[in-house]
This record gives structure tokens, sequence and C-alpha cells, in this order.
């Protein structure tokens, strides 16, 4: 997921239900100015910073059913054998197609979703531990208020409440935490995370994480920026030093574009190694550039660690960084311009797992059938067949039960992304988090989501920290942001992990098992579990949810993540 893009929002799908309707005759931020000069050890000045205006946003309600799902507009490959009963029928065998289902994208929706799409994403009724309260809706730019689901068929949190406190300034969050104010911090500024530990006593929490940070080339400006451009521009870049300076060590300087707890190889790639000499020699040879933009999003802390690569960049290469521009949006904003291929220069994004698998941070990030048109968050565009071969080679391997075979093409798709000099990854990140006295068993997960079904509260209640979401509806919602609100609070999913051993157990499911190695599965729900307006929660509720989201006329995020099953292409032909 993105950590943190949504594909052409609801402004775009409100216009497609109009069509439909027609046709069918009815209607990541603290600005801290002072330059990182000295943390990244050089003497150049700052970038220039250049703010781009917003769009305007728009606001609108579709207040009648449109398109909903029907037996002509479902995948094939679903099939509902009775309430509790279901089976998925995929194009390709895939042994960890049930690793998925704690995601977003295969979570269940109550009919009453498709009534009112866009006004479903104000206040989401699911099947979770937490509910917004009668007339309660998504409070945009403020918080997003829920309270416990008394009839939750899982395990019962302790606390009564949730609140999502939104805000982009990192440190405003953490002075809030200090004066008593905010429960929980889970984003905590650079410029505090040497003092955490001894601001929270006891209150300091540090755990695993799957989350990459990243920058990248779009492939659209390769003109511009050749590979050894590109390679110079990584080679430049001091990991470690950023690692102690900008976040107090706190997280991993990557070698691999692969988390280490997945598998990450050592020393993959040599142009994601820092190498001050040989990108000068590079840069040189590959010719000045005249100036260029450097992308990140506002509510995420990113603006030192930037600050900091560009003037690596100037030290390592001579480069003049009075010539680089920083483009600055807020998150939502940002994402848009990443789906609509309108970066103009290097981009930062960050990736955490939908999935625990290797192959969730090479196919969605780079898989040339996973860009933006395919409702995928390939933000860069890279089209490699080689690279698309491979993964396909390692997804046959895995299918046939030979799991070395499948990690031996990763890591070649991961060669030839390193050859093609797409990326830089910058950081492996470490979940680390304070709370307040009165709150108490506060854990971070691999996804780098609270885990509020243990979590304590001397009163009951929990706010937290988070930036706005870009969208609330579970076939859309691909950043970290609405995730974190989605899964395992407002829904639950047929099957989670633990939040400490992430271990995979069963949730709603019952059961979800395959006999043929992943090509079939069949899953069986458990008994007693409802939606937050009372409606059952059964086999037709997960084949119409997933039905609706993959059909891409609706421009759905996660549209891509329902191309593996049966039916897909049908469905969307035409």
């Amino acid at each position: 997921m993105q950590s943190h893009s949504m594909r052409w929002r609801f402004v775009l799908l409100l216009a497609v239900f109009a069509l439909v309707a027609a046709a069918c005759g009815g209607s990541d931020d603290a600005t801290d100015e002072t330059t990182t000069t000295a943390a990244a050890e050089t003497t150049t000045t700052a970038a220039t910073t250049e703010t781009t205006a917003a769009p305007d946003a728009t606001t609108t309600t579709v207040a009648e059913e449109v398109a909903p799902p029907t037996d002509e507009n479902q995948l094939s490959g679903l099939t509902v054998i009775d309430d509790k009963t279901f089976t998925i029928e995929l194009v390709e065998a895939d042994p960890e197609f049930s690793l998925r289902m704690a995601y977003t994208a295969y979570l269940p929706l109550p009919s009453v979703a498709y009534e009112n799409t866009l006004g479903f994403n104000e206040a989401p009724i699911g099947n979770g531990p937490f509910m917004f309260p009668e007339g309660g809706s998504w409070d945009h730019d403020v918080a997003i208020d829920l309270v416990k689901y008394a009839d939750y068929a899982g395990n019962m949190p302790s606390i009564d409440a949730l609140s999502f406190i939104i805000s982009t300034d990192l440190k405003t969050n953490y002075l809030e935490a200090q004066a008593g104010n905010l429960d929980v911090v889970t984003g905590i500024d650079p410029d505090f995370l040497a003092s955490a530990p001894t601001d929270f006593p006891d209150r300091f929490g540090q755990s695993s994480s799957t989350g990459l940070t990243y920058m990248a080339f779009p492939q659209y400006l390769d003109d511009t920026f050749t590979p050894d451009h590109r390679r110079a521009l990584s080679m430049a870049i001091d990991r470690d030093l950023l690692l102690e300076k900008i976040f107090n060590n706190a997280g991993v300087a990557p070698s691999s574009v692969i988390p280490p707890v997945l598998g990450g190889r050592d020393d993959v790639c040599a142009s994601w190694n820092y190498d001050p000499e040989a990108a000068k020699i590079l840069w040189d040879a590959a010719g000045p550039l005249d100036g260029f933009d450097v992308w990140f999003n506002q509510g995420g802390g990113h603006d030192q660690w930037v600050e900091a690569v560009v003037n690596m960049w100037g030290n390592a290469l001579d480069l003049d960084t009075s010539t680089v521009t920083f483009q600055t949006v807020e998150w939502a904003d940002y994402l848009d311009h990443a789906d609509n291929g309108e970066f103009t220069g290097p981009f930062r994004l960050g990736w955490g797992q939908d999935y625990p698998s290797a192959l969730n941070f090479l196919e969605p990030l780079y898989a040339s059938y996973s860009t933006a048109a395919d409702g995928g968050s390939n933000a860069s565009e890279y089209n490699s067949p080689e690279f698309d071969a491979a993964l396909a080679a390692g997804k046959t391997a895995a299918a046939a039960g030979d799991p070395a075979g499948a990690t031996a093409e990763y890591e070649a798709a991961e060669n030839i992304l390193c050859a093609d000099a797409r990326t830089m990854p910058i950081r492996f990140g470490l979940n680390q988090f304070v709370w307040n006295e009165g709150v108490d068993n506060v854990f971070m997960d691999s996804y780098s989501n609270v885990d509020y079904t243990t979590i304590t509260s001397d009163d009951g209640a929990v706010s937290q920290d988070l930036t706005e979401p870009a969208s609330l509806f579970p076939a859309d919602a691909n950043e970290s942001e609405g995730t974190a609100v989605l899964m395992g609070n407002l829904f639950t999913g047929l099957i989670q992990f633990d939040a400490q051993t992430a271990e995979q157990y069963m949730a709603n499911a019952e059961t979800m098992e395959t006999s043929d190695g992943g090509l079939t599965w069949t899953v069986v729900l458990k008994d007693g579990w409802t939606f937050h307006n009372g409606e059952p929660v059964t086999a037709q509720s997960y084949v119409d949810a997933w039905s609706y989201g993959a059909r891409s006329s609706l421009g759905f995020q996660n549209n891509s993540f329902y191309k593996p099953i049966v039916g897909y292409d049908e469905l969307n032909a035409g």
C-alpha cells in the first residue's frame, strides 16, 4: 500500500455513475526552514522551496442506487455455495493468495454501500470492532470519531471510543501528546526522535515495520534523466548518514527494495550504495542537468531528509543546489500528481506491505501492468518486459511448490530493476511511537497500524494522530492513512495477522483452503457476524464487494487486486 495512491477519486467516479444512469434511462508535514546542511555534512545552500497550489476540492454525493452488483456484473470466478460458503477460482495458481485477505481490497460490503457510494465513503458501515456513531461521519481535516460496535462477533476491544485526530503537523502532534491532549502518536517528528524515550518514560515503543521510503524516476522523463544520471544521484546519497543524523538510527539503510524481514538481500545493487567518487564520474559523463524538480508530500516530516539528500547531491556531484526546486503539496493532492503522471523530476513515495511477501514489494510498484491506468501503484510507469517475465516465472515456481525457485526469480527481477536504475531506496523504517499515561498495551504491527483490539485506557477512549486519508471506501483505500482506519477497526477481513507475532489467523473466516496448489479456494465464514447496521455478513457480501471493486470503469484504486480472479477480463471487456 502507498505509505500511503488513490486513483481518479470520487469526482471521476461520480461522472461514471452519471453516464451509467443516463444509459439506463435513470438518473507524510511540519516544515522546518532550517537547512540540514550540517546534518548532511555539506556546505552548499539549501534548495529553494516552491509550493504548488492544490486544486480546488469538489464535494458531491450520489443520492440513489447506481450500478449495483447483479449476476451480470460479477466475477465469474466467484461462486456462492450458500450463505456461509463461496469459492474463488484464480487465473493462475497462487499459494500465497490467502495472505492478501487482511487487506482492504478483500473486505466485505453491506448492500447499503451501493446505494450511495460517495455517502458510504463518509461513514463506512463495516463488520469490525468499531463503528461510526449514529449520525456520525468523517469530519474532514479534523477527526474520525468511532465507538465500539456492541454486537461485534470477534474479540471485543476493551476501549469504548477511538478517535483519529487529523493533522499534518508532526511537531504539533508530539507537543499535544506531551500536553496530555493526544493519547497515541505514531509519527514522531525527527526533531523529537532522540528525546522521545525520556519525554515519555516507559511509554516509548519500537516494533518492526516493512515500511519503505524511496525516491523514483518517472519513465516518462527518461529523455532528461538518463540511466547514468539516475545511478549517479542514487550513489551520491549517504543513507547511513541520513539514518544517523536525521532519523536517530531508526530503521535500516536499504541494500534491497525488499524488506529484510521478507528476505531482502545484502548488497544487491551498486547504485543503491554510497559511492560519491563513482557517482561523480557517472554524472560528468552523462552531462549536467540545467536544474530540475524534486517532489515530496507535505504532512510526513520529509522536508529535512529530502533537503539533506539534495545537499549530498551538491556535495558529491558539484551540483548547484539553487537550481533544484522542491515541489510539495498535501498528501491527497500529491497522489493525484502521481496517478496523473505529473511529476517533473524524482519523487518521494513510501510503501508498506499489503500482504507479507517479497512479491508485494516488486509487482505493485514496478510491474508494467500496475500503473495508475491499471488501478495500480507503479507511479514511475516503469515498463520492462524482462522484469515482468521474471515476476511471472517466480509466481509459476511458487504455484508449483518451489519456493526456492520463486525466490531466485524475484531476485532476478530485482537485479533487472537495479540495472534500469528506476528507483532509489532510502530507508526501511522502524515503528516508533509514544503514548500517554492512562493508556497501555500499545503496539504497532508490521503494517504500521496500532492494534486497538488489545489497547487499554483508563477512561475507555483513545485518540491517535493521522494525516487526512485519501479514501475510506475499501475498494479505493490503498494508502496508509485510510487503511489505518479500516483494517481491524471499521472492518475485519477473512484473515488477519497477530500484531506482535505477525502470525496469520482466521478472523471472519472459519476456514480458507485450497487443494490444488492455490488455483481454487473455498472460504467458509464464521457464524454470527453482522455489519454495523445489523445486516448479516454472508458469502454474497464478499462476492458483491470484490466484483464491484473489479469493475475498472469505476476507477477504484484497488482494482488491480482482483485481476487474478477468473472473469476479470470478461467483466471489463468493452
